[in-house]
């Protein structure tokens, strides 16, 4: 279950994750759009539903959720990360989001949903956590891991310069091997691509910075400012670009 100051350095990581984390953005042709359009193609409908959703962290998935939605529970360690999702879920007049500001294995609730959805989260990587997801869960499950592939160039050249080696997720093809042993099969859809990011220098600074120093580094601002120079773009811009691949695994109860 981690321990308080465990807990603490979590939330404290994702609350400085979330000054410059994604936030939601409106479209049909975007990222979050098109993986809801997959999921939907795989037979699960939100239309009317209770879904739980693990991990909202700003909520580029909750707010399409709850527009289709009955309701959506949205849980997250982080409360700046929440504070970002009830903002904007005000300034949208969507008014069908609980808000539940807690670490998962804290999360005390009895009910089960008609849809359980996680994405990319690591709040579910023990055996403790898929098991307590697994009965929150009375339809659909759609989960989202990475599948060893996340890579920055900003960060890659970064963490070399500091001798440090990247981690590495591997969350969704685990939880696949966890479900097969479980007797079940879901679903699996690979999506792989690059994801590209703007930001002004103040932001990758701090994104940096953050990084970094969830890796024990007390980073060097005149050595960040160097490295992300051949970034800038365009005046201002500085562009980093993540290649991604993630496990979509979706099955029903």
């Amino acid at each position: 279950m981690g321990t308080p100051a465990q807990h603490d350095d979590q939330r404290a990581f994702w609350d400085a994750k979330a000054r410059t984390f994604p936030r939601y953005e409106e479209g049909d042709d975007n990222y979050e759009a098109g993986v809801l359009r997959t999921i939907r193609e795989h037979g699960v409908d939100f239309g009317g539903r209770t879904v739980l959703d693990v991990g909202s962290g700003s909520g580029m998935y909750t707010l399409r959720l709850a527009r289709e939605a009955r309701s959506v529970t949205a849980v997250d360690i982080s409360p700046v990360m929440l504070d970002i999702l009830a903002r904007d879920a005000a300034g949208l007049g969507v008014g069908n989001i609980e808000y539940v500001c807690s670490d998962w294995m804290d999360f005390r609730r009895g009910e089960t949903y008609d849809v359980v959805f996680c994405s990319m989260t690591p709040a579910i990587q023990s055996d403790e956590s898929r098991e307590k997801l697994l009965g929150h869960a009375h339809g659909w499950t759609v989960f989202m891991g990475f599948a060893g592939v996340m890579r920055s160039d900003v960060m890659a050249g970064l963490l070399a310069r500091y001798g440090l080696e990247p981690k590495v997720m591997n969350n969704g093809p685990q939880m696949r091997e966890w479900l097969a042993g479980r007797g079940l099969a879901p679903v699996s859809v690979i999506l792989d691509g690059q994801w590209v990011v703007p930001k002004s220098l103040d932001a990758a600074l701090d994104a940096c910075s953050t990084t970094l120093t969830n890796y024990g580094v007390t980073p060097d601002q005149e050595l960040l400012r160097e490295h992300l120079a051949p970034f800038e773009e365009r005046p201002g811009v500085y562009v980093e670009r993540t290649d991604y691949k993630i496990e979509l695994l979706l099955w029903e109860k």
